[in-house]
């Protein structure tokens, strides 16, 4: 497999709840380092064809023939093509590591983006607990000041209801039943 420092600067990888997805990161890694791999493994074996050129060059000896200069001709191809393997998997891994870089400053600034809307639902849902605690206590209040006298002239109130919250108040009468509507 080989990929190309376009390949690795044009790659896009989807988002997901904290960030960019970790799956894709990791096969982005491991493509990279199949890159890298495959340009050691070439390295070495271009290392070992130039020790096999040298003894080529070494047995022919002081020879200026058309073949020993054939052979000085391959090995400064070989050393170049060397030289250009190393300058690419160096600006593969640094490339590599910026795509990280960004990676990470994305998934903090999603974080933090994250923690604030968490901070400002958690607010809302204090401040609707707060708002909905007041309008129960406000209705606690005026059924423990309505007189009974006042549910006796009004036959739309439920005195079930009226009759049992002086029960969990421990006053009023206890297991009576009133009028419901």
């Amino acid at each position: 497999m080989t990929i190309s420092k376009i390949d690795l600067l044009n790659k896009r990888l989807g988002r997901c709840m904290r960030g960019y997805c970790p799956e894709e990161v990791d096969l982005l890694i491991h493509e990279v380092a199949e890159a890298l791999g495959e340009a050691a493994d070439e390295n070495r074996r271009l290392l070992e064809r130039l020790a096999e050129l040298d003894r080529a060059m070494q047995a022919a000896a002081g020879e200026r023939s058309p073949s020993a200069q054939a052979l000085a001709a391959g090995r400064r191809i070989v050393e170049e093509l060397q030289e250009g393997a190393r300058r690419e998997a160096r600006q593969v891994v640094e490339d590599a590591r910026a795509q990280a870089e960004r990676i990470l400053t994305d998934a903090n600034l999603l974080k933090v983006k994250v923690l604030e809307e968490t901070a400002g639902l958690r607010a809302q849902k204090a401040a609707l607990e707060k708002a909905l605690r007041d309008v129960i206590e406000a209705h606690f209040r005026l059924l423990e000041s309505a007189s009974p006298a006042e549910y006796a002239q009004d036959e739309s109130r439920d005195f079930i209801f009226a009759e049992g919250l002086g029960d969990m108040r421990g006053g009023g009468q206890s297991g009576g039943q009133g009028r419901g509507t």
